[in-house]
């Protein structure tokens, strides 16, 4: 027997006569309008079955009409394991005799007010995927609370086996303004509306307003993972989002979340995405595999990032796109093609102490970035470690170990500053364009360079101290620079100034294999209170100035490796002689009577 929802007259005498199935429906049960369920049907997209939770009464709704009203063990709370025992066949099927597998096969609406709680004795919840937009399955609610513990959510096909990837139709859970969702120690699999279908539906999602926790659980194989649209204080710990067909996770909007220990892995996007909020604090977020970037923040401010690891992302470890007083402390990247990336208008960033391994670039700051601090850490094995294309850019106390190129100045950058600086095993330690000014190294190390330890084209470069050791050619300058108080050692050639470049240089000490400062035509360099020491330590068609008490010397000769070649000598020499004296000297002959037994 079914009731319409035009005919409210005839519900208790409808309700009576079902009581074989049902418990009788108390007055204020009786007197909701009829019009709420309809209203409710028509606003979640006319779904073929639809299971409303009122406080007190679950109605049964097929088609726009209420086919039953079930009054539920509590005032507001309701087990999904009751919904399965009661709702009948249709709605929650169960697995033969074990109450712990249910399928879901209708939508479920969580009214103002009451709580579904799925766990316990449910330990294993399949939704059916629909045919149609109309029989989908989901979990909706507004100022409800949904409860999910220690269990498994799946979606399944309508006969309950697994769904083809590209199957459209997948359950999802959406809380609404003013709801909670909170999940503990569970898995949730499948879910998600696939195609153009709102994101909010794209598979676990706490809405604008809602609240709630995720706690010890795994989302995978979601379209999106699990996502924070505009919620409220929601606390993330130890969740793991993998194998997505889009993003890991997503926090957009949301404020006062807590989020402590989120793995992201192999997901079809990025690993975490995160945006539309200030002040933000995220820390030990690991990501591997994702086919995106690690971690991907959208335009906020004050963003932390703390302890993030990521390794193998594909997209990039880290990107920051116009992040403004934003920090990344203890960050760990390995394997991927740009381990930090920072761009966008007013960027401001500061990287502290990241461990960056492998790849083509360790950090690269943008040409529209506002300025950008990298401090300490280490960049290991890459094209480049370092490529500054914007201004304002400080790197200081940073290591830079086995990169072809290990700081790369480039683009329209202006006010690049470094101090105290390592660069050891690359082939050029560091490069200036001629686009950019206002470059300047203080204390900067560059050893074991292959091939330039400093190369320039970049207009006013200043070098204070430091140090160059073990380059082909130590400075290679094409424009007008300063240099004081640079250290030159074992360069096949000290410093190079192209044509009509003018340098000037205090307190400089040269020491080098070959040459020692070589100007082409038209250079002039001028150098004070300095010292050069090579074979030839003036070269080239270029004019080379000596003021104060500079020296210009042969390199100091090597005693002991002079030394070590004569003892070599000698010895070869007494050899000879020896060999020459006793070249007629017969050999002793063994008597006789004497047996050779060896």
């Amino acid at each position: 027997m079914k009731l319409t929802l035009s005919k409210m007259s005839m519900a208790v005498t409808v309700l009576t006569a079902l009581s074989a199935v049902s418990v009788a429906v108390p007055p204020a049960v009786a007197a909701v309008p009829a019009q709420s369920d309809l209203a409710a049907w028509q606003r979640t997209g006319k779904p073929d079955r639809l299971i409303v939770v009122r406080p007190g009464v679950v109605d049964l709704v097929r088609h726009g009409v209420i086919e039953a009203r079930r009054r539920s063990p509590g005032v507001a709370d309701v087990p999904m394991s009751w919904l399965a025992a009661n709702a009948g066949p249709d709605w929650i099927t169960q697995r033969g005799d074990d109450p712990s597998v249910v399928q879901v096969r209708a939508a479920v609406l969580l009214t103002p007010g009451t709580t579904l709680r799925i766990g316990r004795v449910t330990r294993k919840v399949l939704f059916t995927a629909g045919g149609s937009q109309a029989s989908g399955t989901w979990i909706r609610g507004s100022r409800a609370t949904l409860d999910i513990r220690d269990t498994t959510l799946a979606a399944v096909g309508s006969e309950g086996g697994d769904l083809a990837d590209d199957t459209p139709l997948r359950p999802y859970i959406y809380m609404g303004a003013g709801g909670r969702l909170d999940i503990k120690n569970s898995t949730v699999s499948g879910f998600g509306l696939s195609g153009r279908a709102p994101s909010r539906f794209s598979g676990v999602t706490w809405g604008k307003g809602s609240t709630g926790s995720a706690v010890g659980s795994t989302f995978q194989g979601n379209r999106t993972g699990l996502r924070l649209a505009g919620s409220t204080g929601v606390r993330l710990d130890d969740v793991t989002a993998k194998d997505s067909t889009e993003d890991g996770f997503v926090l957009n909007r949301d404020t006062g979340t807590s989020v402590t220990g989120l793995t992201a892995r192999s997901n079809g996007r990025n690993g975490v995405t995160v945006g539309g909020t200030d002040g933000r604090t995220l820390s030990r977020v690991t990501t591997r595999d994702n086919k995106g970037i690690g971690v991907r923040a959208t335009p906020q401010n004050g963003l932390s990032l703390i302890g993030a690891d990521s390794g193998s992302d594909r997209g990039g470890g880290i990107r920051l796109l116009s992040c403004v007083n934003c920090t990344v402390s203890d960050a760990t990247v390995q394997h991927t093609k740009v381990a930090v990336s920072v761009a966008g208008p007013g960027s401001r960033v500061t990287v502290n102490k990241a461990r960056l391994t492998g790849g083509h670039t360790g950090i690269s700051l943008g040409k529209d970035i506002h300025s950008a601090a990298i401090t300490g850490g280490t960049v290991g094995d890459f094209e480049r470690g370092i490529s500054v294309s914007g201004p304002q850019v400080t790197i200081a106390g940073t290591r830079i170990d086995g990169s072809r190129t290990g700081i790369s100045v480039n683009g329209r950058a202006h006010g690049a500053a470094l101090r105290e600086v390592t660069i050891t095993d690359s082939r050029t330690g560091v490069t200036a364009a001629a686009t950019t000014t206002g470059v300047s190294l203080t204390a900067v190390q560059v050893k074991n360079a292959s091939g330039k330890g400093l190369a320039s084209a970049s207009t006013g470069l200043r070098i204070k101290g430091g140090s160059i050791s073990g380059a082909s050619t130590a400075v290679d300058l094409g424009a007008p620079a300063r240099l004081d108080g640079l250290t030159i050692t074992q360069a096949h050639r000290g410093i190079h100034l192209a044509r009509t470049v003018r340098a000037t240089g205090t307190g400089l000490d040269v020491l080098a294999e070959r040459k020692g400062i070589e100007a082409d035509r038209g250079a002039v360099i001028a150098i004070t209170d300095s010292r050069v020491r090579a074979p030839l330590a003036m070269a080239g068609d270029g004019e080379i100035l000596r003021h104060g008490h500079t020296e210009v010397t042969l390199p100091p000769f090597p005693w002991l490796g002079f030394a070590a070649i004569v003892a070599l000598l000698a010895a070869i020499a007494l050899q000879t002689v020896h060999q020459v004296r006793h070249r007629h000297t017969p050999r002793p002959k063994v008597a006789r009577h004497v047996r050779n037994t060896a």
